[in-house]
């Protein structure tokens, strides 16, 4: 009920200013504080904004977003965190091509697209707003929550005051932005809890992929076949440097080492199994164990031709 009052409230804000820009009610007020920002312009401000609004920049939320998939607990919290970008892209594009409002003199020589809402103050909001409420859903300690949550609402001011320091948008575009923002926000956390599964309890993906580098390292330690892997594939690299290869036979040498690398694992990994499950020398045991290593040399045999047919007529050249 809590959360209805306030979406009530946010919609009626954000129609009564939308009304208010399309008839040129805020116009006085735009005017005004879009002439103090640009008569009082400094460089360092201007370099300091520039660097701020970068973090809500599409290349910026497309870094973030990757590494939030391996820092997040579940899909659910990765699924969410895409599902809240996308919307947010779409919802700016729309809102933009509706209200068709131009951009402010100096912004409008830099800018083509339009003006309100503003498109970086929906997406500081949107965004760096969800995260602040994942953190404090979070089971880490108080103070990592207060210390992460005082940065990220920071860093979402900063964001919307850089969008008025570069000229680029009027301070009601800017207000628009957080308005309909925070309204995203929330119909996105009431979907976000109504679709939670209480009992879903994933381990972080980089807990995850730490065992696959185990298995790599104890392949590495114990098999002598994986060390001559490495060492040939570091060779085929500084050759394909000297040599200077095409992209596609980068392409190819690449393929050929995950086959061969990846198939070397997979045999020891097997070996492991059939040692775990038996300790007595059975025919099948040893058919297993002959068939995964034979897997590995025919993948190997076939990378060194085709490595011979990449090489040999260079070495020719010379």
């Amino acid at each position: 009920m809590f959360m209805k009052k306030r979406l009530i409230i946010l919609i009626s804000l954000f129609v009564i200013l939308t009304l208010g820009v399309l008839l040129d009610v805020t116009l006085v007020i735009d005017n005004n504080v879009y002439n103090f920002l640009s008569h009082n312009q400094s460089e360092f401000l201007m370099t300091v904004s520039n660097i701020v609004t970068s973090f809500a920049s599409s290349q910026a939320i497309i870094i973030i977003t990757m590494l939030l998939i391996f820092l997040l607990n579940t899909n659910h919290q990765r699924l969410f965190v895409i599902i809240n970008t996308l919307i947010s892209a779409g919802i700016i594009i729309v809102s933009k091509n509706i209200f068709l409002r131009e951009r402010p003199l100096i912004g409008s020589e830099l800018l083509s697209s339009y003006s309100f809402p503003s498109g970086h103050s929906l997406i500081a909001t949107t965004y760096y707003g969800f995260l602040i409420y994942l953190l404090r859903r979070s089971k880490c300690k108080e103070e990592y929550k207060v210390i992460g949550t005082s940065l990220l609402t920071t860093l979402i001011v900063l964001i919307c005051l850089s969008r008025l320091i570069l000229n680029v948008h009027y301070v009601t575009d800017v207000i628009g932005g957080v308005i309909l923002g925070l309204i995203i926000l929330l119909i996105l956390i009431y979907f976000f809890e109504k679709t939670l599964k209480p009992k879903e309890k994933e381990k972080p993906l980089l807990k995850t992929l730490s065992y696959g580098f185990n298995g790599i390292l104890y392949t590495l330690k114990h098999e002598r076949n994986m060390v001559i892997h490495f060492l040939v594939m570091i060779l085929v690299i500084i050759a394909g440097i000297v040599f200077e290869i095409t992209f596609v036979e980068w392409g190819v040498c690449f393929v050929l080492f995950a086959l061969v690398l990846s198939l070397e694992l997979m045999n020891t990994a097997l070996e492991n199994v059939v040692d775990l499950v038996t300790e007595e020398k059975k025919p099948k045991a040893k058919v297993a164990k002959d068939a995964a290593a034979g897997a590995v040399l025919v993948a190997a045999i076939f990378s060194v031709i085709i490595g011979i047919s990449i090489f040999l007529p260079r070495l020719l050249e010379l």
